[in-house]
C-alpha cells in the first residue's frame, strides 16, 4: 500500500537520483551513475513519443542542463569527464554541433546499457554463490568447533576483551589540545592524492627540472592535466597544501585546481593571459557592456569569486582560439619573411581609421542617433561639418549616402 511521503514538496521539482545497480556498474562513481539516471529518464520521454526505436536520440543538451539536473553535485569538469567516460563504455553516442557554441546532441544506447546490467548483476550473483558452504560440500552450518571471538568458550570468564584497550582522548581532554597540530598533520599525509610519473620523480629528486614553466610558476605537471576539483570542493586546506608543491607562487589556486592555472601569468593578482583578457573583452562587447582591460579583469575575478567554471571554462577555450590564431599569423609571417618590425604594417593606417570614423559618424546621424556621431567625431577630432552636421551640432538636411 502506497502512502505520500511525511513532508510536504512543492511539485514538479527536480530530483538527483543515483541508483545501486548505475552506480555499481559504474564503478561506484556517484556522478556517472546519476548521469546515467538522467539518460534514461529522458530516454523514457522519448519513447512515449516513438515506441518503435531501440537507440532513441534526446535531442542538444548542454552542460549547464546537466548541471542543474545534478543539483550542483558535480563541476563542468567533472561532468564533462562521465560523459566522456559514459561514450566510452557504449552507453551513449554523441553528434558534434553543427557551429561552434551549440550544445552536443546525445544518443542513449539502451539495449546496451541493459546488457550491461545483466552481466553485472550475473556476476555479482556468481560472487556470492563463491561463498556459499553448500557448494564447497559442507552439508551444514553446525560447526562445533570454538570460535575465535567465544571468550566464555575459550576458557575467558567475562566477555570484556583480555588486553587492556588505550583510552580514547575526550574533547576536554588538555592532551588533546596539545596534539591538534599533530593530529592535522597526519590527517594531510593520510589525504588521498596521487602525483603523477613528473610530479613524483621531482619529489624525489629535487634537483630535477620541472615539468613545464608558465608566467612566474613552475609547475611539477602541466596545467591542465591537474584536475583536485572534487577535493576542492570538499577540503580546500588540503588542496592547497597540494598545490602549493604542484604550482608553487600561483596566487590563484582554485584556477590551478580546475585545470585552468595556465591562464594566470603573474606576479601580480590580476596578471592574467592576454588571450584570455581578449576574449573577455570580446564576450563583453557581444553584451553590449563596457569592455575596457579593467572591465576584463573584473570580469575574470567575478567568475573566479563565484566559482563559475562552466562560464570560465568557455571564455578560456575562447582564448585558446585567439592565442592559436595569433601563433599562426606570427609562424606565417616568419615564414614569409616578415620581420616583427613590420607588425605595424597589418594595421590600419591613420588615414583608414579617420575616413572610417568618418563614415561611422554618419551612418549614426542616419539613424537619428546625433548624440552617439559626436561622440565618434570628438575622439576622433573630426570637424562637425565633415559628418554632415552644423558647427553648432546641428544636423544639416543633407541626405545620407549608404557606402557600398
Amino acid at each position: 500500500m502506497s502512502r505520500e511521503s511525511c513532508i510536504t514538496h512543492r511539485p514538479k521539482q527536480a530530483i538527483a537520483i543515483v541508483r545501486q545497480d548505475y552506480y555499481e556498474l559504474m564503478d561506484r562513481d556517484a556522478c556517472a551513475a546519476a548521469l546515467l539516471n538522467i539518460f534514461e529518464y529522458w530516454a523514457n520521454a522519448a519513447l512515449a513519443v516513438d515506441v518503435t526505436t531501440e537507440r532513441p536520440w534526446i535531442g542538444h543538451r548542454p552542460i549547464r542542463e546537466f548541471e542543474q539536473m545534478l543539483l550542483g553535485i558535480a563541476t563542468d569538469k567533472q561532468i564533462r569527464k562521465r560523459l566522456v567516460l559514459l561514450e566510452k563504455r557504449g552507453f551513449i553516442k554523441t553528434k558534434a554541433p553543427a557551429k561552434r557554441g551549440a550544445a552536443t546532441a546525445y544518443q542513449v544506447l539502451i539495449p546496451e546499457i541493459q546488457q550491461a546490467l545483466v552481466g553485472h548483476l550475473t556476476n555479482q550473483e556468481i560472487a556470492l554463490r563463491s561463498f556459499d558452504r553448500y557448494s564447497f560440500g559442507q552439508m551444514t552450518e553446525d560447526n562445533d568447533s570454538l570460535r575465535s571471538n567465544d571468550r566464555p568458550t575459550l576458557g575467558q570468564m567475562t566477555h570484556a576483551p583480555s588486553v587492556k584497550r588505550p583510552t580514547t582522548l575526550r574533547s576536554n581532554d588538555r592532551a588533546l589540545k596539545n596534539k591538534t597540530k599533530e593530529f592535522k598533520k597526519e590527517s594531510l599525509k593520510e589525504a588521498p592524492f596521487v602525483l603523477d610519473d613528473s610530479s613524483q620523480e621531482a619529489l624525489e629528486h629535487p634537483g630535477t627540472q620541472l615539468a613545464t614553466e608558465v608566467g612566474v610558476v613552475r609547475y611539477t605537471q602541466l596545467p591542465e592535466t591537474i584536475d583536485l576539483a572534487e577535493l576542492w570542493a570538499t577540503n580546500p586546506g588540503i588542496a592547497k597544501t597540494h598545490l602549493r608543491f604542484i604550482a608553487p607562487g600561483h596566487k590563484r589556486f582554485g584556477m590551478v585546481a580546475h585545470g585552468f592555472g595556465q591562464w594566470w601569468i603573474g606576479p601580480g593578482l590580476n596578471d592574467f593571459d592576454e588571450s584570455l583578457i581578449k576574449a573577455c573583452q570580446k564576450r563583453k562587447r557581444k553584451l553590449q557592456q563596457p569592455d575596457s582591460v579593467g572591465d576584463a579583469k573584473t570580469f575574470i575575478n567575478n567568475m573566479l569569486k563565484a566559482e563559475d567554471w562552466g562560464n570560465f571554462s568557455l571564455r578560456c577555450e575562447e582564448a585558446k582560439v585567439l592565442s592559436d590564431r595569433a601563433a599562426a599569423v606570427e609562424s606565417a609571417a616568419q615564414n614569409s619573411g616578415i620581420t616583427a618590425a613590420s607588425d605595424n604594417t597589418l594595421k590600419r593606417s591613420e588615414t583608414e581609421q579617420y575616413d572610417a570614423a568618418i563614415g561611422l559618424a554618419k551612418f549614426k546621424i542616419s539613424q537619428g542617433d546625433i548624440a552617439r556621431a559626436k561622440e565618434i567625431a570628438d575622439l576622433r577630432s573630426i570637424q562637425y561639418t565633415e559628418i554632415g552636421l552644423t558647427a553648432d551640432g546641428e544636423k544639416q538636411d543633407v541626405p545620407y549616402d549608404m557606402p557600398t
